[in-house]
């Protein structure tokens, strides 16, 4: 019975592989929060079946093999990663089955590779983020200050974890190299208020 099931799980799979649907679309990459439906079969019974979750680290404890790096890829390569080292060391012939339950991680890359520049700033907008990104630099890149700008009042405002962080900075101390400007992370909001005078 349970050597049926596992066939016909495999043939459900076969027949999402070869639909044109499947074929046209591009793989979904697991993201930091998904939750990964994990089934392992071998010698006609099922060894494993759990829901696990995408770290921060983008990583899940795996059984058998622990921490597995799953961040960035897809359901496919994931599964060719995890059963070879199982049918070497565990099992013989296992078959691993890896569905994303919940792609939490869809709503974060919304912002994920974006920052925001805000307030008195000549072109203010969202902008792509990249390593090495300062505050100032964003707001060079953002075409500068404004009239009537005050950066020395400027804030960074940072969500993760479930918790929003606001970092005040002085951009005026900064450009004269007097403060160390400050790395910013995907999603940060930097916002330049007016000036009171």
């Amino acid at each position: 019975m349970k050597s049926l099931a596992v066939k016909a799980l495999a043939l459900i799979a076969m027949l999402a592989m070869t639909s044109p649907a499947f074929s046209q679309q591009k793989p979904y990459i697991i993201g930091v929060g998904d939750i990964l439906a994990v089934a392992i079969f071998a010698g006609g019974t099922t060894q494993e079946a759990l829901n696990v979750e995408v770290s921060s680290e983008g990583t899940i404890s795996f059984p058998f093999l622990g921490e597995i790096k799953a961040e960035g890829r897809s359901v496919t390569q994931l599964t060719a990663m995890v059963t070879r080292p199982l049918a070497e060391d565990y099992f013989v012939n296992p078959q691993v089955f890896i569905s994303v339950g919940d792609q939490k991680s869809r709503e974060a890359n919304i912002t994920h590779h974006k920052i925001y520049v805000l307030g008195k700033i000549n072109s203010p907008g969202i902008y792509d983020f990249r390593e090495g990104l300062t505050a100032l630099d964003a707001c060079i890149l953002a075409g500068g200050f404004a009239q009537y700008a005050a950066p020395n009042r400027s804030t960074i405002t940072r969500r993760g974890a479930g918790k929003q962080e606001t970092i005040k900075i002085n951009l005026n101390r900064v450009k004269k190299g007097k403060d160390k400007d400050i790395l910013l992370k995907p999603g940060d909001r930097i916002y330049v208020p007016e000036s009171w005078l």
